[in-house]
C-alpha cells in the first residue's frame, strides 16, 4: 500500500559510484571501477519496494548510499525531501532518526557485551529520547512487539536463537520510530525452519507501523512474497523497475527473463534454495538433454 503524500520517500537520480583501483603504472592512472550506473528511483511513503539481483550487481553500494554511508560519485540521494548526498556526517542525524537497517546477519550486528534492552535502547539514548524509565518501557513494547518476551531485555545475544536475534534487530531498528525501514537480505543467514516467521513479522509490523520498506533479496521470490514493486539490478544498473506481479509474470529485460526462469518457488526459497543453485541445475538439465539427442 502506498501513501497519499506526493513528495517520496526516497529519491535517487542519475546515481553512480566509483572506486579506485590500484596504479598499475607510474604513466597512465587505472580507470576506476563503476559500482553504480546512473541509478534512479523513487519509492512512495507507505511503499514496499524490492531490490533483486545476484551478488556484485551493487545492491550493497546502494545501501550504503541511501542509508548516508557512503556518498555517489555523481548524482543525488534524498530522503522525505531532503537531500543527503551531499551532507557531512554530523549533518545527518536527521537521516539516523528517519531511516533505519536490518541486517543480514543479526549476530554480527549485535554487540555481544551489551545486554538485549541495552542494544534496543541504544537509539533513544544516542537521540537523548526520553527517560530510562520511559525507555526500559519502549525496550518492553518493542520485544513484545517482535514476539519476544520482556524479560529477554536482561540477557545476551548469544543466549538467543538466529531468528530470536533477527528479531532483536528489528527491535532496535524500530526504536527511535522511524519512517523507512531498509531490510538487507535479512531472512538468508537464518534457519529454514524461522525464514518464513520472520519474513511475515516484517510484513504485518510494516503494515501496522505504516512504514515504508525496502527490502533488498538475490531471491525474486521472496521479494514478490514482501514488495508492491521492485527494481532489477545488474551489473550496477536498474535494468527494470514495475509493479512485483507484473515484472515476475511479464518481464521485458533479458537478465530479469533469466533471473526469472531460474528463480526458486517462495517455498524452495525459504528451504534455502538460491537462483544460483537453480541455474545450475538448469545447466545440468540442458546438457542431460543435449546428452540424450532428440527423441
Amino acid at each position: 500500500m502506498t501513501g497519499t503524500s506526493t513528495t517520496p520517500a526516497l529519491s535517487l537520480r542519475d546515481v553512480t559510484r566509483d572506486y579506485p583501483r590500484p596504479r598499475r603504472s607510474l604513466l597512465h592512472a587505472s580507470p576506476p571501477v563503476r559500482a553504480l550506473r546512473g541509478v534512479s528511483f523513487d519509492v512512495a511513503p507507505g511503499e514496499r519496494f524490492g531490490i533483486v539481483g545476484e551478488s556484485g550487481c551493487g545492491k550493497s553500494t546502494l545501501l550504503r548510499i541511501l542509508s548516508g554511508l557512503d556518498r555517489p560519485t555523481t548524482g543525488t540521494v534524498s530522503v522525505e525531501g531532503r537531500e543527503i548526498s551531499g551532507l557531512r556526517e554530523r549533518k545527518l542525524g536527521f537521516l539516523r532518526e528517519r531511516l533505519q537497517l536490518v541486517f543480514q546477519d543479526p549476530m554480527g550486528s549485535l554487540d555481544p557485551r551489551m545486554r538485549v534492552g541495552e542494544i534496543i535502547a541504544e537509539p533513544l539514548v544516542a537521540q537523548g529520547q526520553g527517560s530510562g524509565a520511559e525507555r526500559r518501557d519502549r525496550v518492553a513494547e518493542l520485544l513484545r512487539a517482535v514476539g519476544l518476551r520482556a524479560d529477554a531485555a536482561r540477557r545476551y545475544p548469544h543466549q538467543f536463537s538466529g531468528g530470536q536475534r533477527q528479531r532483536i534487530s528489528i527491535a532496535r531498528a524500530l526504536a527511535s520510530g522511524p519512517g523507512i525501514l531498509v531490510a538487507d537480505e535479512p531472512v538468508s543467514a537464518l534457519d529454514v525452519s524461522v525464514r518464513a516467521q520472520v519474513l511475515n513479522l516484517i510484513a504485518d509490523l510494516v503494515d501496522e507501523l505504516a512504514l515504508t520498506l525496502v527490502f533488498v533479496s538475490h531471491d525474486l521470490s521472496v521479494v514478490r512474497h514482501v514488495c508492491d514493486r521492485v527494481a532489477v539490478m545488474s551489473d550496477g544498473e536498474i535494468v527494470e523497475v514495475g509493479p512485483t506481479e507484473q515484472v515476475y509474470n511479464d518481464p521485458q529485460h533479458p537478465y530479469t527473463k533469466a533471473l526469472i526462469a531460474a528463480v526458486p518457488t517462495l517455498r524452495k526459497a525459504l528451504a534455502g534454495a538460491t537462483t544460483s543453485d537453480l541455474v545450475v541445475d538448469e545447466v545440468r538439465a540442458l546438457g542431460a538433454e543435449h546428452e540424450e539427442g532428440p527423441s
